[in-house]
């Protein structure tokens, strides 16, 4: 399934409850990036000898922090998948109920009376899925290996690199695993 601007456009409010969706996902990403630096660079101290009692409660201090936030961004994250899928299933169906309207009484005449029922009911919530889930999840697929690329270059550049080439084989090698 790819991206339909046209139904995207016909649900022009749901935009930026996607958007929404999308920075709540990269915020929590953030705080990932931010927890496994605190956790490496205690792996580190205590590597090298130099972690002391006051290091380990900084690091517990920050876990919790980024946790909370994660929380946060997780709650905030599934109301804007409500609200998006919300939207849709609300202007979608106003403009079934339209489109019937002017259709009139002679409507069944075009289109059968279950036909309408369907797509009213069961092609929204499958586009519910689409505006709630897909999408969200699309554009954070994209945004998420810039961010690791950025963030992993200032550690090793060679890696985050190979690791930004890497990305697009993921969905290939699902794929030819589904086809073999």
């Amino acid at each position: 399934m790819m991206i339909n601007k046209r139904l995207i456009e016909t649900v022009s409010e749901s935009k930026r409850y996607i958007a929404g969706n999308v920075l709540m996902q990269w915020i929590s990403l953030l705080g990932n990036l931010v927890m496994m630096t605190t956790i490496a660079n205690l792996l580190e101290g205590l590597y090298q000898g130099n972690a002391n009692r006051q290091a380990l409660v900084g690091v517990v201090s920050i876990l919790a922090a980024v946790l909370a936030v994660r929380y946060l961004c997780a709650i905030v994250s599934s109301k804007m998948s409500y609200l998006s899928s919300k939207a849709v299933k609300r202007t979608l169906r106003e403009q079934i109920y339209q489109k019937m309207l002017r259709l009139g009484a002679g409507y069944h005449q075009r289109v059968q009376t279950s036909e309408v029922v369907q797509v009213a009911v069961e092609g929204v919530e499958q586009l519910e899925t689409y505006f709630g889930a897909y999408l969200p999840q699309f554009f954070y697929a994209m945004l998420a290996p810039l961010t690791l690329f950025v963030y992993l270059s200032f550690v090793n550049l060679p890696s985050a690199a190979a690791l930004l080439i890497c990305v697009p084989l993921i969905p290939v090698a699902i794929a030819a695993v589904q086809t073999w």
